[in-house]
């Protein structure tokens, strides 16, 4: 598998909630685990506390979500379940491996969003694909 994303690389998206967190109450995500992106948050990770996740399966839909200006994709896990999720890549060549058919890992956290609190945000912290996949 070839690792496409890691939310530790990514400091744009770490900074962008980072300030909706702190300078709203209505976006964001709920700081129950320290500041989203910080060391704190990250030690929560490792010791468990903000228990990651695991997913597995392949891509079923590459399409535009939102209105029609954010990249996603659909995949189906290896349990049947259908979930919908960002293209995140770190490289913006990356993306070219979001192909329907190709299979996918995601590691993922759960967090409580501002705003609803009834709300959570399946938060990617690794995404890899097959990269042999033809």
């Amino acid at each position: 598998m070839f690792t496409i994303y890691r939310l530790q690389s990514d400091r744009r998206q770490i900074r962008q909630v980072q300030q909706a967190t702190q300078t709203t109450d209505q976006w964001g995500i709920e700081p129950t685990h320290g500041l989203f992106g910080s060391p704190e948050w990250w030690q929560h990770i490792r010791k468990g506390t903000l228990p990651i996740h695991h997913i597995r399966g392949k891509i079923s839909r590459v399409y535009m979500g939102s209105m029609n200006d954010w990249p996603e994709f659909a995949m189906i896990s290896d349990a049947g379940e259908e979930s919908e999720w960002s293209r995140y890549a770190n490289e913006p060549e990356f993306d070219f491996f979001y192909t329907v058919g190709r299979p996918i890992e995601i590691d993922y956290v759960i967090q409580r969003t501002r705003g609803n609190p009834a709300d959570f945000y399946e938060v990617p912290i690794e995404i890899r694909v097959d990269d042999k996949y033809a």
